[in-house]
């Protein structure tokens, strides 16, 4: 009776214990359930379609949009708008942002996933998890360089040691900033070599009536006809190392060229002597003693006379011609001068006496004055130098407005020193020499060849040592050595005039030209190239040499996975290598990956068909 009894109750328990187990059975299933869910989400072929799309999409916007750019630079191209969007999304360094990473990491879990849910845990499917795997470890790969690799570079001087490098970034304002990125070793320059190829040159011709500039081939004995013209040209001699030898002559006693040899005295040493030419050089500065000399040429007694008296000097100007008229402006700096009946405005903005001296003006000797002019168009703007003792200069060299002719005077002539010396000569054979100080003249007295004259005021003497009336130079082209230095080239030219040769030198800047100053040529190189440049590295740590080599482009120096490259130099000096230091410590998860996509390939074309024609031989036997 006690059993029947209690009978109920261990039935409720039972029912109650089935309960809580089938709820347990349930909270779990539901687990699997979720479980599975995400299982599935991650082994999905969708998941890996939509993050594929979204990637082809962000590689797209980081092709169309500019990477790596400063905020104005954004803001310059897209508006302020946009390149705030670019700014916050990342989208101006696309590659490099934390969502594209993040979608790297969830394409490869996206790819361990699916190799799992396939894997048959057989041996065939080797290549099958090899070549899955390469996909896998170059994935993870790419996402370690994005987050820690570093580019970055630095210069460095011969004899010098640097343990640093700048990275660029750009910083929270949208600014391009530089990084210092400390090196664990240091990197010392012991040499720097820059090695050239052989010089090369061109012979550039221009008619003036066509305005047309040609390049002609260099090509001893070869005559050639100018493109456009009945010139034909011939180089007949050609010297790689050429050397200009002149002698100073006299060709006849007419004055067609008078020319005077000076000597100047401070106390009783020379201290400089020269020849002086009427029609070209006729002058000399002493700027030490703010002294100068100069030598001119008057055609009659009359006007000899005028001058005796007269310091005057004629006014710089700048002259314009277009379309046959010719319009003369003073030499005033940063003045527009608007160029009438034309769109055209000129201003001068600085004027030299030696074009190409950087010393300052006051230091510069009277060699060769030029004016730099802007002139304002129809087209904009174009600046370029005007020369006075070559008016055709800019004939020879390319210009925006070739309709527009540009000459300057009366540089030369306005310039005068504290102290002048004026040798004056006319045909009469009157001699007179002008002490000239402040501008004022000081004393008048005639000069004899030969005689020491002291200069009032100077301390200095002064001779006239000999006379030319017709000046020239006897010359004669010499060959200096087999290497190529100076070379030259000895051109015949047959136009309208008939022959005409002469020697061209490719260190001359002016041009050459024919006797009807139609035709002009330029011997001249084309530039330097360089053949190849290195450097001569230490790596040095815990203050012991370690490594050392000599890198040139392509071939670095690696250490500690530092890449140490040569990436460029100094280009006017050529005394600091400029070095690209690259640390990519996901390069040997890539080339992993590589190794392991070849291996599955080659398992899965060639180590596989072997093992199941193997297996099936066995299995038919």
């Amino acid at each position: 009776m006690k059993s029947v009894k209690n009978q109920p109750e261990i039935q409720e328990k039972e029912i109650s214990g089935n309960v809580v187990q089938m709820s347990r059975s349930r909270v779990i299933q539901n687990k699997k359930d979720d479980s599975s869910k995400i299982w599935e989400f991650f082994c999905s072929v969708k998941l890996a379609v939509v993050i594929i799309l979204i990637m082809v999409v962000a590689c797209i916007l980081g092709t169309v949009i500019l990477q790596e750019r400063t905020l104005d630079e954004y803001t310059a191209r897209y508006g302020y708008g946009l390149a705030t969007f670019f700014r916050v999304t990342q989208l101006n360094n696309v590659f490099y942002s934390y969502w594209f990473s993040f979608l790297l990491i969830l394409l490869c879990a996206n790819l361990i996933c699916c190799t799992i849910k396939r894997w048959r845990n057989t041996f065939l499917q080797t290549g099958f998890i090899l070549t899955h795997l390469s996909l896998v470890l170059i994935l993870i790969g790419g996402v370690v360089k994005f987050q820690l690799g570093v580019k970055g570079g630095v210069n460095v001087y011969e004899g010098k040691t640097v343990n640093y490098f700048l990275t660029q970034m750009i910083n929270r304002q949208g600014k391009m900033d530089y990084i210092k990125k400390d090196l664990p070793f240091s990197i010392a320059l012991d040499d720097f070599i820059l090695e050239k190829n052989e010089p090369k040159y061109q012979l550039v011709s221009y008619v003036k009536d066509k305005d047309r500039q040609k390049v002609l081939e260099v090509k001893s004995g070869k005559r050639q006809r100018v493109p456009g013209s009945d010139y034909k040209v011939t180089i007949k001699d050609y010297i790689p190392d050429a050397e200009l030898k002149q002698e100073p002559v006299n060709t006849s006693d007419k004055p067609e060229n008078p020319a005077v040899f000076v000597r100047l005295f401070g106390s009783e040493d020379l201290a400089a002597e020269g020849w002086l030419l009427a029609n070209a050089r006729n002058s000399y500065d002493d700027k030490k003693q703010n002294l100068r000399v100069e030598y001119i040429w008057m055609p009659s007694q009359e006007e000899l006379d005028k001058a005796v008296s007269s310091v005057g000097s004629s006014q710089a100007k700048l002259s314009v011609t277009i379309s046959g008229q010719s319009q003369d402006y003073p030499l005033e700096l940063n003045k527009v001068f608007k160029i009438e009946g034309t769109n055209y405005s000129a201003k001068m903005l600085q004027y030299v006496f030696n074009y190409g001296d950087r010393r300052p003006i006051g230091e510069q000797p009277m060699d060769n004055p030029a004016v730099q002019v802007e002139v304002n168009g129809p087209e904009g703007t174009e600046t370029r130098w005007v020369f006075e003792k070559f008016p055709d200069w800019d004939k020879m060299h390319p210009s925006k407005y070739k309709n527009l002719k540009l000459t300057c005077s009366g540089i030369e002539s306005t310039h005068m020193a504290k102290n002048t010396v004026r040798i004056l000569h006319s045909p009469e054979g009157k001699q007179v020499m002008l002490y000239i100080k402040d501008k004022r003249i000081v004393e008048t007295i005639p000069w004899e060849l030969g005689k020491k004259y002291t200069i009032p005021g100077v301390g200095s003497q002064i001779m006239v040592s000999d006379y030319f009336p017709a000046f020239d130079f006897k010359q004669e082209v010499v060959k200096k050595s087999d290497e190529i230095g100076v070379p030259a080239i000895f051109v015949e030219v047959e136009g309208p005039s008939g022959k005409a040769d002469d020697w061209l030198f490719s260190n001359n800047q002016y041009a050459t030209w024919y006797t009807d100053n139609n035709l002009a040529l330029v011997y001249e190189s084309t530039g330097d190239s360089i053949k190849h440049f290195t450097s001569k590295l230490r790596i040095v740590d815990n203050g012991q040499t370690v490594a050392e080599k000599t890198i040139r482009v392509n071939d670095p120096l690696k250490y500690k996975g530092y890449v140490i490259y040569q990436s460029s130099y100094d280009p006017e000096a050529g005394n600091f290598s400029g070095l690209q230091i690259v640390k990519d410590p996901g390069i040997p998860v890539v080339y992993s990956g590589f190794g392991a996509l070849c291996f599955g390939v080659i398992f899965i074309f060639y180590v596989k068909p072997f093992l199941r024609k193997k297996t099936k031989k066995e299995m038919e036997e």
